[in-house]
């Protein structure tokens, strides 16, 4: 049964038009307030939890990762819509007297929970940053300035990138948007990657040479035979590991190059690239193919790269075993700051915090921990995850706001409700 105030206002909607009266009441119900806040716990338990999460990204309808799960629309519309609903049911259901507000203080905690976490979701960065290992024999300090230029860039685990070097030019990369991830594909089934439409690969290649790809295995291993040919055998569904990572690690990229020789007929040479998590400032292609009509064609397939915000090192030491991670920002003019060194535990899924100041001279939080397994790839790259974006000053203001809002409601509530002392009376009958 609505409280007194609630049911006036209900009253009050019978002179509303039909619709707008639906809207505001079911804006208004507890219905949808269940529902709504199961809809977003249950979203972001999906994209966070593995063993729920693993199928919903890996199944063909959605085909995506994790950061993508908590960076997509639906999270945040239904985040905002939820807000938004909590705020109507307060103002109709709440009438405005001072025993209620510790219960509007609570809500407008609330608010800014749902509204700032979500938004950290949708805007957060995640990579993978391979960073060269620096090896130290003794226990000293390291000098973080006298090693080789640190990494500054990091793969993206959004975007996937084919980097493609002919004929002596530079490097040109070609996005692969539409590409699977979880789900192999080949022939009629891939995507059509228009790659030799993009202008400055076709002034690479020449008019004469056609680019395209032909299959994708998102999990698989890639055999290369005496006479040069490969073997691409994709890893059965069961036997499939693709969660430990931000992206699928051991997918292969068929490439097919069709050029037209000389003679009027066509050479067709297929190339399979595996997956380069690695991240680093130079985008050289590490494969090169003989291509007839080409020469030595270089290829990679690998994460799209970002900038960091700022510069990192690594130091792995052979006497007490510890590894070092050194993150530091950079002064107007590009130079490097003094580093701050962050011990990193291998046994502990622990993460390190670094406060980077952006170029507008506002800071951001960004997380980093080591990524398992990245390191076999490798073994002069450390692979560590860069993940920013979840650390939002507005969301602890939201959970002091919201916790403080219940501290009050529960003490105006005591204070209100208390009995006040009855007068007493003296043998003469007078109040005293």
């Amino acid at each position: 049964m609505p409280n007194p105030h609630y049911q006036r206002v209900l009253e009050q909607d019978l002179g509303l038009p039909g619709p707008v009266r639906w809207l505001s009441r079911g804006m208004s119900s507890w219905w949808t307030i269940f529902m709504l806040s199961g809809l977003v716990v249950g979203y972001v338990a999906v994209a966070q939890v593995p063993l729920m999460g693993r199928y919903i990204w890996q199944w063909r309808l959605f085909d995506t990762t994790q950061a993508e799960m908590l960076s997509k629309w639906p999270l945040l519309v239904a985040a905002w819509l939820l807000a938004a609903v909590i705020v109507w049911s307060a103002l109709r259901r709440l009438p405005w007297r001072a025993d209620n507000l510790g219960a509007f203080v609570a809500v407008l905690g609330l608010v800014m929970v749902l509204i700032s976490q979500s938004w950290a979701f949708h805007s957060q960065t995640v990579g993978i940053a391979a960073v060269p290992i620096h090896e130290s024999t003794g226990n000293a300090e390291i000098d973080v300035f006298s090693l080789p230029p640190p990494i500054t860039t990091y793969g993206d685990t959004h975007d996937r990138v084919l980097v493609i070097m002919a004929r002596g030019g530079a490097p040109v990369t070609i996005p692969l948007e539409g590409l699977p991830r979880w789900n192999d594909t080949a022939g009629d089934a891939m995507p059509r990657l228009k790659l030799h439409d993009n202008p400055r690969l076709s002034t690479v290649v020449g008019f004469g040479t056609r680019i395209t790809t032909s299959a994708y295995i998102a999990d698989g291993a890639l055999t290369e035979n005496d006479d040069g040919t490969q073997d691409a055998e994709p890893t059965e569904a069961g036997f499939r590991d693709m969660t430990s990572l931000p992206y699928p690690a051991n997918a292969l990229l068929a490439l097919e190059i069709r050029t037209d020789l000389d003679d009027g007929g066509t050479q067709t040479t297929t190339a399979w690239l595996p997956f380069e998590p690695q991240a680093t400032d130079s985008v050289v292609p590490k494969q090169f193919f003989p291509v007839e009509g080409l020469g030595s064609v270089g290829l990679s397939f690998r994460p799209a790269s970002k900038k960091l915000q700022f510069a990192l090192w690594l130091q792995e030491g052979r006497s007490n075993n510890a590894s070092y991670l050194y993150a530091s920002d950079r002064d107007p003019e590009g130079r490097l700051l003094q580093p701050e060194r962050f011990g990193l535990d291998e046994t502990l899924d622990k993460a390190v915090r670094y406060r980077a100041i952006m170029e507008n001279k506002k800071s951001k939080v960004f997380e980093m921990r080591r990524v398992d397994g990245i390191n076999q790839i490798s073994d002069t790259h450390y692979g560590v995850e860069i993940r920013s974006g979840t650390s939002n000053p507005f969301i602890l203001a939201g959970l002091i706001t919201f916790v403080m809002g219940v501290i009050l409601d529960r003490v105006l509530d005591w204070f209100l409700s208390r009995p006040k002392p009855k007068p007493t009376t003296g043998g003469d009958g007078a109040a005293t």
